[in-house]
């Protein structure tokens, strides 16, 4: 029986972050297949980011902003599958 091979893509994730001050410096990505995800990427400065999935995998993802004054806030986990 044939088997299929997981296909490796890339995939955007892009985000919109807010808070009442309006300083959001930075953003720490957490993604993987785990839930919870792991630390990515941290301190980037873009929201976005392009990460490689396999197809027919369960991705989770979540992302933390940080302010000027070193606050937090977290999107909560956020999940998809890749066909």
């Amino acid at each position: 029986m044939a088997q299929s091979i997981p296909l490796t893509i890339a995939v955007t994730l892009e985000w919109n972050g807010s808070d009442v001050d309006n300083d959001i410096v930075v953003y720490d990505v957490y993604f993987g297949t785990e839930n919870p995800p792991s630390l990515n990427t941290n301190d980037i400065t873009d929201s976005q980011i392009i990460l490689p999935v396999s197809s027919n995998t369960i991705n989770y993802w979540n992302i933390i902003n940080r302010d000027s004054e070193g606050n937090t806030s977290e999107s909560g986990v956020f999940q998809f599958r890749v066909m």
